[in-house]
C-alpha cells in the first residue's frame, strides 16, 4: 500500500541530510486525500501551501519576494514544531507572481524539516514536470537524488 510505503520512506530518511519525499501524480490522482489520511493517522502536520500566500509576501517587490519567500515559509513551518510536515496544493508555488523555484524551495525546506509534499505533475523516471498556470510548456526539473513515490 502506498501509505505504508510513504511512512517507511519517511522513517528511513530521518537521518538523511535532505528529508524530502515527493508524492508525484497528476491532479485528481488522490495525493491530497492520501496526505490528509497520513496526517490524521500519523499525527503529521498537514499544510495547504495556499497559507504561504500572505499579504506580507504578496506586497513585496517581485525581486525581493523571490529572495524572501523561503525565509517566510521557513518561519511559518518552524512555528508548527512538527516532526513531519505534509505540504499540499504545491501548484500555488509555481505562480509566476511568486518568482520562486518550487523544487529548490522544497529541497531547502527538506534540509531543515522532514517534508512530504504533493507534486502535481509527472515523473518519467529521470525528470519531474509540472505545467504551471499561464505557462505554455511544462516546467521540467532534474529528479536526480530526489525521493519520489509515484501515484498513478
Amino acid at each position: 500500500m502506498i501509505i505504508q510505503r510513504i511512512v517507511e520512506t519517511v522513517r528511513d530518511g530521518q537521518k538523511s541530510a535532505e528529508r524530502l519525499v515527493l508524492l508525484v501524480g497528476r491532479p485528481g490522482s488522490g495525493k491530497s486525500k492520501m496526505l490528509r489520511e497520513l496526517s490524521t493517522i500519523r499525527g503529521w502536520q498537514y499544510v495547504n501551501c495556499r497559507t504561504f500566500l500572505t499579504e506580507e509576501l504578496l506586497e513585496m517587490v517581485p525581486k525581493v519576494r523571490a529572495q524572501e519567500a523561503s525565509g517566510i515559509i521557513n518561519k511559518a513551518l518552524e512555528a508548527l514544531k512538527a516532526e513531519v510536515i505534509v505540504l499540499d496544493d504545491m501548484q500555488v508555488l509555481f505562480a509566476p507572481v511568486l518568482q520562486v523555484d518550487p523544487l529548490q524551495l522544497l529541497k531547502q525546506l527538506g534540509r531543515k524539516f522532514t517534508i512530504v509534499a504533493a507534486w502535481p505533475g509527472a515523473f518519467d523516471g529521470t525528470n519531474l514536470s509540472m505545467a504551471a498556470t499561464g505557462q505554455p510548456e511544462p516546467k521540467v526539473y532534474d529528479a536526480k537524488g530526489l525521493t519520489i513515490i509515484q501515484i498513478e
